[in-house]
């Protein structure tokens, strides 16, 4: 069971340097975001990850790109063009030689239509299997991530229900994987056992972070080693604002 961080946009910190920070605090595995790759003026690439990865002994993960864009877009270039982000993103993942890709599931204002919802969870799960066949082909594991349902947003993976049938639709195999997010199953109101129950053999990667259940705010979580040891999945990923905030969940302080 390896423990780490993800690597932001917010922060400004080079590959390397995040890296030696990771490591003075004794973890050992880095999550880089599409984001921070795609603002960053030094963003490092696969084959650079790779080589600072080994050299520190660290684990990569990679999570594709989500802002601006979801996999159930009802507007098909957009969509295929979300599919195309997210394969590169599993092509730039094999080539660092990462251990999986968190991607989400897609989404529909609740406001529409019951048949354009249905339209747009389609697209969502069209998306997921292109994708998945591409991280079959890569040998990379592609993995859904659980979000929570908000005013304007109903997530195809809010429930452990939702995410079970949505993989299930996929159909695809052992590359198809979850990623499961602590905080975002806090703030939905669903106990963290309740996905373990119905996805528990596919979660590959587990997002740590807390909240006081009325929002997202990615807030430091002291006992992460503890919550993660009750999921029991390979990869452990700190999900903070800043390094302040990681170091306080290190130190066991909130």
């Amino acid at each position: 069971m390896r423990f780490g961080a993800a690597l932001d946009l917010r922060f400004d910190q080079s590959f390397e340097e995040f890296v030696a920070f990771l490591r003075e605090q004794g973890l050992s595995h880095v999550e880089i975001r599409q984001g921070y790759l795609d603002t960053n003026p030094d963003a490092p690439t696969p084959e650079r990850v790779r080589r600072v990865a080994d050299g520190a002994d660290l684990t990569v993960t990679v999570h594709a790109p989500f802002r601006d864009c979801h996999l159930g877009n009802l507007n098909e270039r957009l969509r295929v063009a979300t599919v195309a982000s997210v394969r590169d993103a599993l092509d730039f993942a094999a080539a660092a030689d990462a251990v999986g890709v968190v991607v989400h599931g897609g989404s529909v204002r609740p406001r529409y239509p019951g048949r354009v919802q249905r339209r747009a969870r389609d697209q969502a799960v069209r998306s997921l299997r292109a994708c998945a066949d591409h991280a079959a082909t890569v040998e990379v594991p592609l993995c859904v991530e659980n979000q929570r349902d908000t005013g304007s947003k109903r997530r195809n993976t809010a429930t452990p229900e939702r995410l079970a049938a949505l993989l299930d639709d996929v159909g695809a195999g052992s590359e198809l994987r979850v990623t499961l997010d602590v905080g975002h199953a806090k703030v939905a109101g669903v106990p963290v056992e309740a996905f373990v129950d119905a996805v528990g053999d596919r979660i590959h990667v587990v997002h740590l972070h807390d909240n006081d259940g009325t929002d997202d705010d990615h807030d430091p979580l002291p006992a992460f080693r503890s919550v993660a040891t009750e999921i029991d999945a390979p990869y452990n990923v700190l999900e903070m604002k800043s390094l302040a905030d990681i170091e306080r969940c290190v130190a066991g302080t909130g």
